[in-house]
């Protein structure tokens, strides 16, 4: 149910539908015959999109969690095990019926946790994730990795795959049970800066709580991109939509010990 639930609310936060939303108000208001709401919903939904554009605007709410957690410096220093998060793989429909392992936008979690575990050959490497997708169809995540992992040559014998986990929480139990991680042992997570507030927050709710943030694929810079993007704008808006409303409904739901970083 929560999942299902979760599905919902990410179509409700889709900037691109905001304007419509504000469109369809204005016709209930002309019904409603309140021509000064019906003007007021207009021109918001003429106005949006283009405040979504503006980037020192749109981008601050998310470089504020990309910068929740600093890059760890671990030069000399042992690493037990890496776990490194699903929703870096592309299509799975797509994926299946070409026979060829996609990737996202995101897919600096899969290269930076091979790297990791390139240079820490005696760890752990753990990739979690089946699918968030509400109807899964096509090859699972963790399904995906491991296509990859084969493909780029590299030796899978410290490589599990975690192939039942749909949303964060869920990586961070499923996860847990898998690593069972020792007292004084050093893990990794890996996922997306803007992510990581939400995805330590889970870990440490599971049980977790002194695994080690490694924020990767990041968006903003550290400082402004530009000023005007109406098409990079919407997507930057969409990304911190959704993990502020996550860490909100997480932390209130018990699935995240974080309400904000």
């Amino acid at each position: 149910m929560f999942f299902v639930a979760s599905k919902i609310l990410s179509v409700v936060l889709e900037p691109l539908l905001h304007p419509y939303l504000l469109l369809l108000a204005a016709g209930l208001m002309r019904v409603m015959k309140r021509r000064r709401a019906m003007r007021l919903f207009i021109g918001g939904a003429i106005l949006l999109p283009l405040a979504y554009g503006f980037l020192p605007l749109s981008q601050w709410p998310l470089r504020h969690l990309e910068n929740a957690y600093e890059i760890p410096q671990l030069e000399g220093q042992k690493i037990d095990g890496i776990i490194v998060l699903g929703g870096h793989t592309g299509s799975s429909w797509v994926s299946q019926t070409r026979n060829q392992a996609q990737q996202s936008r995101a897919a600096d979690r899969f290269t930076k946790g091979i790297a990791l575990h390139l240079a820490n050959p005696e760890s752990l490497l753990i990739f979690s994730g089946y699918s968030s997708s509400l109807n899964p169809r096509g090859w699972r995540e963790a399904d995906i990795a491991r296509k990859l992992v084969e493909e780029i040559g590299v030796n899978g014998t410290n490589i599990l795959y975690e192939a039942t986990s749909r949303n964060t929480y869920e990586n961070a139990v499923n996860s847990l049970s898998i690593a069972v991680p020792q007292p004084g042992q050093r893990w990794l997570l890996v996922t997306s800066a803007s992510h990581m507030p939400r995805a330590m927050g889970s870990f440490a709710a599971a049980g977790w709580t002194d695994i080690i943030a490694y924020p990767v694929d990041y968006v903003t810079a550290t400082s402004n991109n530009g000023i005007f993007s109406l098409s990079a704008g919407p997507g930057t808006v969409r990304n911190w939509l959704h993990e502020y409303v996550g860490l909100v409904v997480y932390w209130a739901t018990g699935r995240s010990t974080v309400l904000f970083p």
